[in-house]
């Protein structure tokens, strides 16, 4: 595993589009919440801008930040790094140099999982110098109150890059590979639901599909919205926090199923 990783690390660590991906999340993360300060104060349910900023509801509003920051920065990123082994010719001149396929993949899994995990981490030290510097009063129960979102933060990224890891091996061309991406996440899926659910099937199967499982991961931090939406549909807005954790977590699993499938019968 260290091996994979440190062979992908060396590939990447200095190509411009990984370092420009990176920067960008660095700053867009905090920057994007930190923005709520130009905003007046917000009808309801969210009122005053401060409960942006403060413990215990500071970790919901980042990780709402972080879930569109992550969906471009981690799923491009994802796809860029796949087809451009394509592009470069480098998928086979890898497997001629000794990695065998399964190796290749594990690789480029491993590095995603690692860049999930850092990318959380820097969102929890991000979520805790936030809250600090604006909560008054610091407890201990209170600033890791709403916790659970650091799990949840770290499927939605390596959600979106596995996503991104499927339709790159599918696809192999860096540009139509990025136009599937982001127009089955914002359009195909949003037409896919409305067609099937609100049409024929009017029930809460209509989370189950992978972006908005992934989405909902960390969804709108709006729980006046989401009680009026039950009562009118009769089912909730969200995934629940223990089917949306099951629910993500499988679709992460059949998606790098589904490439290991792909990748280790079709030629290169």
């Amino acid at each position: 595993m260290l091996h994979l990783l440190q062979l992908e690390w060396l590939k990447w660590r200095r190509h411009r589009a990984f370092q420009i991906f990176m920067v960008a999340y660095a700053i867009l993360l905090p920057a994007g919440l930190l923005l709520g300060k130009q905003l007046p104060d917000l009808p309801d349910p969210i009122g005053t801008t401060e409960v942006l900023f403060i413990f215990p509801t500071v970790w919901q509003y980042l990780s709402f930040v972080g879930n569109w920051v992550s969906f471009f920065l981690f799923g491009f990123l994802s796809i860029v790094m796949v087809t451009s082994e394509y592009s470069f010719k480098t998928v086979r001149q890898n497997i001629m140099t000794g990695l065998t396929r399964k190796q290749f993949l594990l690789g480029k899994i491993y590095l995603f999982g690692l860049l999930a995990l850092l990318a959380t981490l820097y969102y929890t030290v991000v979520a805790l110098g936030i809250g600090y510097f604006h909560t008054d009063v610091i407890r201990w129960g209170k600033v890791w109150q709403n916790a659970s979102y650091i799990p949840r933060y770290f499927l939605l990224c390596f959600g979106y890059m596995s996503f991104g890891l499927l339709v790159g091996f599918l696809v192999r061309r860096t540009g139509l590979a990025l136009f599937l991406y982001f127009a089955y996440a914002t359009i195909g899926e949003l037409i896919l639901r409305w067609g099937i659910h609100f049409q024929l099937i009017q029930n809460k199967t209509i989370h189950y599909y992978p972006i908005k499982s992934f989405s909902d991961l960390s969804p709108l931090p709006f729980q006046n919205l989401a009680e009026e939406f039950m009562r009118k549909e009769g089912f909730p807005l969200f995934l629940g926090q223990t089917e949306v954790f099951i629910v993500a977590i499988i679709y992460i699993a059949l998606m790098i199923f589904l490439v290991f499938r792909r990748f280790l019968k079709v030629d290169l």
